[in-house]
């Protein structure tokens, strides 16, 4: 029943190790209280998988965005709207549209998304989700928790200060077992971000396939630094054309049905970053890590 919805979003097998210090943690992660624009927590499916998840939400415009896996190997993110319900009391959160995914598209057939409703102005967000295929038939359901970011941050970052000097852990618990705990803290602190779109990492031979882009004909990139000879010849297309100036360049796509990519291939770039620009409030930087291979945009 959810083969398509776990397609999409990786299970937090590697966070849930029977640890008490982690597991002191995960009651803070699970707990919610909800009042800035961006939130991080958990979807939480009926055979108790959990998977990462995290929301930009702006309540006057009704438009967002989610990520689920952030950071992850299937990292999806996808605008979202809300609708405004009769009562003037709840928002549907609805996720309307693929930016991107790192899954294959080999991988999937239709997009399985999800909505909720919360509360205006709501102090938290504990409540059911439903995950549906473009058809209406479900992929999956369960419940979505959420925590503002700053709050969880901030949380985290004391329970990680607390492992570290606190004198009766260090009695009580293992070195390794702190530095692992500390470890695991650190991973849950890239759920957590005041605004994901700001700047994307990439991982060495990622791969993006951005479905939101598979109709356009032109996509256009910038560059926070002028591009160097040897950096613009180790770009690489297919399907489509390049029209490249100091620090931006524009793909122009082929008349034909294959979609155009675009690799690069250049350990070079590293510590590099550029933005693809969505619509007039959505800017995705993406930046090249200082251990960077390759990776390959499929549009």
């Amino acid at each position: 029943m959810y083969r398509r919805f776990r397609s999409r979003v990786v299970k937090l097998s590697t966070y849930v190790k029977p640890e008490i210090l982690y597991y002191s943690f995960l009651a803070f992660f699970y707990s919610v209280c909800l009042s800035a624009q961006s939130y991080s927590g958990a979807l939480i499916v009926q055979d108790s998988l959990s998977f990462p998840y995290y929301i930009s939400f702006d309540q006057q415009n009704l438009s967002g965005y989610s990520v689920s896996d952030i950071t992850g190997d299937t990292e999806t993110l996808s605008l979202i709207i809300a609708n405004l319900l009769d009562d003037k009391k709840y928002f549907e959160i609805e996720e309307s549209q693929v930016i991107y995914t790192k899954l294959d598209s080999e991988s999937y057939d239709d997009f399985c998304k999800i909505l909720f409703k919360t509360k205006l102005d709501s102090k938290s967000i504990d409540t059911e989700f439903e995950a549906v295929m473009s058809d209406g038939s479900t992929c999956g359901n369960g419940l979505i928790k959420l925590e503002d970011t700053e709050k969880l941050t901030n949380k985290l970052k004391k329970i990680k200060s607390k492992i570290q000097k606190n004198a009766a852990l260090k009695t009580l618990t293992s070195e390794s077992d702190r530095n692992e705990s500390v470890d695991k803290i650190k991973l849950l602190l890239q759920l957590s971000v005041s605004n994901y779109s700001n700047q994307i990492k990439l991982n060495p031979e990622d791969f993006f396939d951005f479905i939101y882009f598979k109709d356009r004909k032109n996509i256009s990139f910038s560059f926070d630094k002028p591009l160097s000879d040897a950096l613009k010849t180790s770009i690489s297309i297919k399907n489509s054309s390049l029209n490249q100036n100091e620090n931006s360049f524009e793909i122009i796509k082929t008349p034909s049905s294959a979609r155009a990519s675009l690799s690069f291939n250049n350990e070079n770039f590293s510590n590099t970053s550029f933005i693809i620009k969505i619509n007039q409030k959505l800017y995705l930087r993406f930046l090249f890590p200082s251990n960077f291979k390759k990776a390959t945009f499929i549009f």
